[in-house]
């Protein structure tokens, strides 16, 4: 069967230097999520790629087409004389000979020429091999304060992330969140929320606050003023908007569809706070609609 990836040029970043999350990985020198793809069917990339213009991700060797002029294989990183891609398509390639067990895969894409990382899974025993450090979640205990007079009405604390949001867990007096140590940023966006109106309004019942990681005591409490929470209201009267899944770009038709058949949570940033989670790459003069699967 024919194979039908190409890798152009190896990146150097190690992947034991990338944070796990749900799917993959996430490059911090990229800002970008690395998928992986080992376990999913042609099929299913061919899915992942046209609705992406750029795909990092992570792939068995033995899927590669290789062209006949081969180098030497060695157990370090290297480089592999693929072809030029055209379409702007990044993939990242990882070697490993047992993970063909628990999905078919079949050849059912037209040749994707691809630029990307190649990686190579260290021997069984190798002792000089640095394995990825565990993730260390920390349990932030919200404790809320302001003006009696002034409170808002709330349910729950979120703190949103590029790819992830977490909510908080109620008890008695306050909310505990527990979320990953390297999610926590410099500056983070809790949103403080109520009852979901039943027309889906964007930011409705919804209040927003910086909270500085200094705050965050090292026992994990984390005293808010409320009264410091905005209301970020949302007009879409002829403004363009960037749309957010689970940190991926995708189109106002996707994100309506997806909003229609109730399977998102979503938010309206303008752009000052959608710069905060995503960077100044885009252009965010009109803000951002960020949404997470439920």
């Amino acid at each position: 069967m024919k194979k039908e990836f190409q890798i152009k040029e190896p990146c150097s970043v190690a992947r034991e230097n990338m944070q796990e999350i749900s799917g993959g990985s996430f490059c911090d020198l990229c800002s970008k999520k690395v998928y992986d793809l080992a376990n999913k069917t042609d099929e299913e990339i061919k899915i992942l790629l046209q609705s992406n213009s750029s795909v990092c991700g992570r792939i068995q060797a033995d899927r590669l087409y290789i062209p006949e002029e081969k180098s030497d294989i060695q157990y370090h990183f290297f480089q592999l004389p693929f072809r030029k891609i055209a379409s702007g398509i990044f993939l990242s390639i990882l070697f490993t000979s047992n993970l063909n067990a628990q999905k078919k895969k079949t050849d059912t894409l037209g040749v994707a020429e691809i630029q990307g990382m190649i990686w190579v899974s260290p021997k069984t025993g190798d002792e000089d091999y640095d394995y990825p450090k565990p993730v260390i979640t920390r349990k932030l205990e919200v404790l809320p304060s302001g003006d009696p007079g002034n409170l808002i009405s709330y349910e729950s604390i979120t703190i949103l992330t590029p790819f992830k949001r977490y909510k908080s867990e109620h008890s008695f007096k306050n909310h505990i969140i527990n979320i990953p140590a390297d999610d926590i940023r410099l500056s983070n966006i809790f949103v403080f929320e109520g009852t979901v109106p039943e027309d889906g309004e964007l930011n409705a019942n919804k209040y927003f606050l910086f909270v500085h990681k200094r705050n965050i005591k090292e026992n994990g409490v984390l005293n808010i003023n409320l009264n410091q929470a905005k209301k970020l209201p949302f007009i879409p009267k002829n403004k363009d908007f960037i749309y957010f899944l689970d940190g991926e770009e995708i189109t106002k038709k996707e994100f309506e569809q997806y909003q229609k058949e109730n399977k998102i949570d979503s938010y309206f940033l303008p752009e000052i706070y959608a710069e905060e989670l995503f960077g100044s790459d885009y252009y965010f003069e009109n803000g951002a609609i960020i949404a997470y699967r439920k």
